[in-house]
């Protein structure tokens, strides 16, 4: 029944019609929902779906295929999910500075084949800057990362914080690192409070440009144990949301191509570029990615209200419009032939 909720009622009958060739139990009609379904955990199994959204054959200049309102129950595969999101933890980076993401370097990414791919976050400072707690936990590790435990190589990070959190709200320990620090000021065994001043901004170890490296990683510590932090941090307004995407073909495999965001003006239904998404590094150079959405993609401090996302694969135009949700994650996969 889960599977149906979240993957939308368009083929239910057809698997309904052969689940009463084999079976002589009836299943009751499920309840309408008020909001869409979530699920323990979405199922990604493609080859159990058929296609269920064809191409167009140009660009749309504007936004004229607005849902009205959020599909009930969602479909991921068809029109989209509002999931709650995770948005615990406090920017390691006071207000007074810049504790904006560097949107040019964006976790999972490579910058084009430039870059290592990226296991977490940038907050592009001055050397000096304060760097805070982004949540109460104790300080397990205070150092020059030699030898390399939370990295592939010694000195990757140059100075590095760790901190162990336990937030009731997740059942996973939780881990943020905070990388390149031009000082350290707690020690192994500290137990810091959120906002308690940690270090300061720096270009220690590989840095290029003075910087703060800010990664999550979500039960264990190892390089490959990371997650997106943009899908962890508040948001700088209330009235921001995340979109978290998926590209697949009919056999579930993987996809990689930039996914373009596009925010639709509600005066005239324009459309206004805001993101072109790069989509995670490959499986040789695996980053984490969430247990829940098992996104390529995701962006989030998106402003509440409706967006097309849109790429072109194999000649053909894929586009789809979506609602972004205060506090909420959207979730959007294509399945593409």
């Amino acid at each position: 029944i889960e599977f149906l909720m979240r993957y939308g009622w368009g083929w239910s009958i057809f698997f309904g019609a052969i689940t009463l060739l084999v079976s002589c139990t009836s299943m009751p009609a499920p309840p309408t929902p008020t909001e869409p379904m979530i699920p323990a955990k979405p199922m990604l199994t493609a080859t159990l779906l058929p296609p269920t959204f064809a191409p167009l054959g140009e660009q749309s200049p504007t936004a004229t295929m607005i849902p009205t309102a959020t599909p009930i129950p969602c479909d991921v595969y068809v029109g989209y999910c509002l999931d709650d999101g995770h948005f615990l933890l406090e920017r390691p980076i006071d207000a007074a500075y810049l504790d904006q993401i560097e949107r040019g370097y964006r976790y999972g990414t490579t910058v084009d084949g430039k870059r290592e791919p990226h296991h977490g976050v940038e907050f592009s400072n001055a050397s000096g800057t304060p760097i805070l707690a982004a949540a109460a936990g104790k300080v397990i590790f205070a150092a020059e990362d030699k030898p390399a435990i939370y990295s592939p190589w010694e000195r990757f990070y140059g100075n590095l914080v760790v901190i162990q959190h336990e937030l009731p709200e997740i059942a996973d320990q939780i881990y943020t690192l905070y990388a390149h620090l031009s000082t350290i000021q707690v020690e192994e065994g500290d137990l810091v409070q959120i906002g308690e001043q940690i270090g300061e901004v720096g270009m220690s170890g590989g840095a290029i440009g003075s910087h703060l490296h800010f990664e999550v990683r979500v039960g264990g510590k190892t390089y490959t144990d990371t997650r997106n932090p943009e899908l962890w941090l508040k948001q700088l307004d209330e009235n921001q949301g995340a979109i978290v995407g998926r590209v697949v073909n009919q056999d579930g495999k993987l996809i990689r191509i930039p996914l373009f965001v596009d925010k639709v003006e509600s005066a005239d239904s324009t459309l206004e570029r805001v993101a072109s998404l790069e989509a995670y590094a490959p499986e040789d150079h695996p980053v984490g990615i969430d247990d829940f959405w098992e996104e390529t993609h995701a962006i989030a401090g998106l402003p509440a209200g409706e967006y097309r996302l849109s790429f072109s694969y194999a000649g053909q135009y894929w586009e789809r419009f979506v609602e972004v949700r205060q506090a909420k994650v959207t979730a959007v996969y294509f399945m593409i032939e």
